[in-house]
Order: structure tokens, then C-alpha cells, then sequence
């Protein structure tokens, strides 16, 4: 991470001169006398990076280096199920934990004094899985997860000069990633690492991955979610300093600030909690018409605070990986949830956040983590089905070999043809990372492999494929451009997509179906971003009554703050 131990200090009185002296001699003495010192940096509301005891014997060999280097770089999300196995993967990394690790003489088990305080909070599920000793199947895709996610946030932050701005930019870059489906009910159960190549997933989906994204910045973020289950009452909060950022997953956008300037076509200063609660009208002037089905500030004063996370991110064995890293390995495996060394735990975070503006909330360390990767790892009949089509076009393009082409009966050639090549999924995990450039040049040579010779006899799973893999590329060109800036550019795709003959766009009732939806509202964006108002304004105001429920107040909000924007233009 760019500056993160510099970011995420205590503020407080700068020390004294001899206080710097000692603590520059006792850095000294860690480098001189331990080469695999660990930086000890606290982060403010965050968790802390630890020096978790590990043999000295681990810090020289070299061999102990080789096993987490290999295993985690097998984990590698550009990696793992490409040229890689998770099994191999594991195999390594349970090898340390035996040899290295001292996962056997001192496992990295719960304290009775952790067990008594967690037990408050979490489940006797969860707890034994803080318990186990063993790196599992789970914990090697979460590894593999938390590699990707600290990419994404990389790309994301860059330029950002505050942890307000970097929150911000990484919320945009999940939400423009990974497209809302409206209705929960037809979310596929994905785990974070789908949701984000696949990038389509349900508000609570979005705002799971927006919230893995702030951890790899030491950055404690939570759902607020109504105590009785409404599908649009959803808000993620980030804790930063002594305040807590509001951001709305199911819209894509922060909560605007009173301080948010006016004249901005997006929204980029999101309202605290505080400042909600002190003029609810913010909450009331975005949703608008639509407020009901939304928050409100009163509503929100008591609204279930979760800590949404999978169990291994909080289990010592993580802990114990994470301290064992190599420097230039950055990511983030492990935050605690009980206070340690020094740092109140992730719970007092919570707790004590605004004097305790939180009192009143009811505080949960959700289990929904985990629930959605065991509905994963059990997919079966038609949702099976349903899963299979959307991630076949990952695999493409599959080769066929010219030479050995053979003339039928029918006068139409045979070819031999290849394994698919998975070229689609490196592509947009090469996106994801934050390489758009190069992600766009892939994406359209993609489109070009659909076409075959009209004499080649195809077979239809693999037609299928190709055609797939198209319509995703052309999407997913798009939101590379828009992420990019380029908006005119952006805005062409878009309407590119939206012309494609194989897509079908709405459903009976003329309401925008599928990526179509994501389409339409980047598409306006880009319009009014490229000083098309007017085009922008016409598009959400039509189409603000055929998209969705879950989406309706941002067409209504935007057109709008667009309209105003627009007559104060042209009274300048």
C-alpha cells in the first residue's frame, strides 16, 4: 500500500527529539540484528500490523521464506485456477504452518480471555473456525481474495491525497466494477472473488467487497442494515478519525455532504453520520419521492451495525501469515476484533466511534461472510445451471487448429479444436488490478474472436461462448474507459452494447434488464460528464419510470442536480 504506515498513525503531540533518537536506534537495532523485522506501525482504527512470535529460526531460513513465497504466489488471483491450484497452494503453506510456523508446539488458538470476550459477540460456529490450526480450502481463496482486493484498491487511491477521498475512490471503483442486480432474490451466491470478475452482484453483495477493499487500507468499515429486512435499506459506513462516511450501495453513490460543492456532475464528499443526524433532510433530499423505502435519519439512529468479514479474517493463524510476509507482499489477511496491543480491537473501534454515537445501534459480527461462501460451494440444479452460463465465457476464446481442416459431406470444414484459453478471465482480473489500458486492447480483440468463417462447422457450447465473452467484453470496455475519464469515448461503447443484436435489454414490462441497467446510468454519466446535459438529463428523466425500483431515486436525484447545473450555466 502507497504511504498507508505513514497514513495511518496516531495523530497526536509530535515527540520529542530524544524520543525520536531512541525510537530511530531501536529501528536500527531490529534491522541490524532481526532481517525479517516487521513493521510494528500502529494504524489508527484499523488494526495494527503485529510482530506475532515466530521462531528466529523462521527469520533465517530460507527455506520457511520459500514456502509462503511460492504458496502465496500460486495464490495470486492472475494465478490460481489459471496455472495454479489452490491444492498445491495449500500444501506449501500447511508445510510452514508445521515447520515454521510452530502452528503445532504453539497453535494460534483462542486466550481464555479472547474466548470469553468474543463470545459475546460471535457464534459457536465462527469460533472454531478462529480455532482451526490448518489452512483450509476457504482461507486459500480468502488469501487469493485479499491479493485481488489490494490491487483494486491500489488502482483505485491513486493521487488521492486523504483517507475521506481514498475511501471514496475505492467505493466508486467497486460500484462501477461490479454492477447492481436490483433484486436481491436473483443474485447468484458468489463469493467475493466472482462477484468481482463476474462484476455483477446485490447491494449487500457490493457493499461485502467495498468493505474487503477499505480493510486492505486498515481502514474499519461496517453494513448498517434495518433491523427488519428491507431490501433498500442499506447504507455502509467507514470509520475515519472520529467520524463515520456514509455511502449507499444499492445507488452506487455516497450520501452527499452539505459541503458537497453543487456544480459537480458526481458526488464526491459523503455525509457523516453525524451530520445526518443533525439535518435528516440530507437523507430526505436524495431519495426524494422514493424516501420511504430508504432510510431515514431517525431510522438509521438505530439501525443494525454489522462487521461483515469471512471467519478466518479474524483468526490468529492469519495473524501469524500475515507477520510472516515478505515486505514487498502488502496485502492485508488479518484484523482483530478483541483489543489488542494497544489497539481497541475492531468492536471497541465500533464502540467508541464519535464518543459512542453508536450507543444506541445493536452491534453483530455478521456471519453473512460465511453463509454466502458455504451457498457457493453448494450450488446445485437450475441455480447450478444458471451459474455455469455466466462464467462461460470466461473461459474463452477456445483455438481451432486451420491446418487440420476437413471438408464434409454439406461442403463445410471440420476443424480440430483446442482447450479454452481462459483469456477472457486473466483480461479482467488484468482490469481489476487497475490496468485498463491494456485490459481494453484485450477486451477488443475478444469482440473480433465471436466471428467465425460461414464454412466452419462450430459447435454450438462453443459458439455460445464466444458470443458471450463479446457481449462482456463490450461492457466491460466501457466501464474501462469510464473509470479512465474517457467519457466521450465511454458513452460510445455503451450505446455500442446497447445495439448488440444477440442482448435482450428489458423484459415484458419495457424494464431494463441486466448489465443493460448499469448501461443506461453509466451512459448518462458519461453524457453529462462530456458536458451533454442536456442529452444526460433526457435519458434518466425517460427512463427513470422502466428502470428498477432499487435504482429509481439516482435517476430522479441526478436529473435533477443536472437540470440545476445546467440553468446556472446559462446564466453565466
Amino acid at each position: 500500500m502507497i504511504l498507508t504506515s505513514l497514513l495511518r498513525q496516531d495523530s497526536g503531540k509530535r515527540p520529542s527529539v530524544l524520543a525520536g533518537v531512541s525510537l530511530f536506534c531501536l529501528l536500527l537495532s531490529c534491522l541490524i540484528s532481526l532481517p525479517g523485522c516487521k513493521d510494528t506501525t500502529k494504524k489508527k482504527g484499523g488494526g495494527t500490523k503485529t510482530g506475532a512470535a515466530n521462531p528466529a529460526a523462521e527469520q533465517e531460513d530460507p527455506e520457511c521464506h520459500s514456502y509462503i513465497d511460492n504458496a502465496i504466489n500460486m495464490m495470486q488471483p492472475e494465478r490460481m485456477g489459471i496455472s495454479s491450484t489452490l491444492t498445491g497452494a495449500l500444501s506449501l503453506l500447511n508445510e510452514w504452518a508445521g515447520m515454521c510456523g510452530k502452528f503445532d508446539s504453539e497453535p494460534p488458538t483462542l486466550k481464555d480471555s479472547q474466548r470469553t470476550f468474543l463470545k459475546k459477540y460471535l457464534s459457536e460456529e465462527q469460533l472454531a473456525k478462529l480455532e482451526l490450526t490448518r489452512f483450509t480450502e476457504i482461507d486459500g481463496k480468502f488469501i487469493r481474495d485479499s491479493q485481488l482486493f489490494n490491487g483494486m484498491v491500489t488502482a483505485a487511491i491513486e493521487g488521492k491525497k486523504n483517507d475521506r477521498d481514498r475511501a471514496t475512490a475505492a467505493f466508486y471503483y467497486c460500484m462501477n466494477n461490479i454492477d447492481l442486480v436490483p433484486d436481491a432474490k436473483n443474485a447468484l451466491p458468489l463469493g467475493p472473488y466472482e462477484i468481482c470478475v463476474i462484476g455483477s452482484g446485490s447491494a449487500k453483495q457490493r457493499a461485502w467487497v467495498f468493505i474487503d477493499l477499505m480493510r486492505q487500507l486498515r481502514i474499519d468499515a461496517v453494513l448498517f442494515e434495518a433491523a427488519k429486512p428491507a431490501p433498500y435499506k442499506l447504507l455502509v459506513g467507514v470509520l475515519l478519525e472520529d467520524k463515520i462516511y456514509l455511502y449507499d450501495p444499492v445507488l452506487g453513490m455516497p450520501v452527499p455532504s452539505p459541503d458537497q460543492p453543487a456544480d459537480t456532475i458526481q458526488i464526491q464528499i459523503p455525509a457523516t453520520f453525524a451530520e445526518v443526524q443533525k439535518d435528516p433532510a440530507l437523507l430526505k433530499n436524495l431519495y426524494g419521492k422514493y424516501a420511504e423505502s430508504r432510510f431515514s435519519a431517525e431510522e438509521l439512529k438505530t439501525a443494525q451495525v454489522e462487521i461483515i468479514g469471512r471467519s478466518c479474517e479474524w483468526a490468529s493463524r492469519m495473524r501469524r501469515l500475515e507477520d510472516s510476509l515478505s515486505r514487498k507482499q502488502t496485502f492485508v489477511l488479518y484484523r482483530n476484533l478483541d483489543p489488542l496491543e494497544g489497539d481497541p480491537g475492531f468492536i471497541g473501534h465500533v464502540q467508541s466511534i464519535g464518543k459512542g454515537i453508536l450507543k444506541e445501534n445493536p452491534l453483530v459480527v455478521s456471519e453473512y461472510a460465511d453463509q454466502e461462501i458455504d451457498k457457493s460451494e453448494a450450488v446445485t440444479g437450475e441455480e447450478a445451471k444458471k451459474l455455469a452460463l455466466v462464467k462461460l465465457p470466461f473461459r474463452a476464446p477456445v483455438p481451432y487448429d486451420v491446418k487440420g481442416r476437413k471438408e464434409n459431406a454439406q461442403g463445410f470444414f471440420e476443424v480440430p479444436w483446442g482447450s479454452p484459453t481462459k483469456k477472457l478471465l486473466k483480461t479482467r482480473i488484468t482490469q481489476l488490478m487497475g490496468n485498463q489500458s491494456a485490459a481494453i486492447k484485450s477486451y477488443v480483440s475478444t469482440r473480433l474472436e465471436e466471428r467465425f468463417p460461414v464454412d466452419l462447422v462450430v459447435p454450438p457450447d462453443i459458439r455460445q461462448m464466444h458470443v458471450l465473452a463479446a457481449q462482456n467484453a463490450a461492457y466491460f470496455m466501457a466501464i474501462g474507459q469510464f473509470i479512465q475519464g474517457e467519457y466521450a469515448s465511454a458513452a460510445r461503447s455503451f450505446d455500442t452494447f446497447l445495439r448488440h443484436r444477440f442482448y435482450i435489454h428489458r423484459d415484458g414490462q419495457g424494464k431494463w434488464l441486466g448489465r443493460s441497467l448499469s448501461v443506461m446510468f453509466h451512459m448518462a454519466i458519461a453524457d453529462a460528464e462530456s458536458d451533454k446535459l442536456n442529452s444526460a438529463i433526457f435519458s434518466l428523466s425517460e427512463n427513470e419510470k422502466h428502470s428498477p425500483e432499487a435504482m429509481q431515486p439516482a435517476f430522479a436525484y441526478f436529473s435533477e442536480r443536472w437540470k440545476t447545473i445546467r440553468d446556472n450555466n446559462k446564466k453565466k
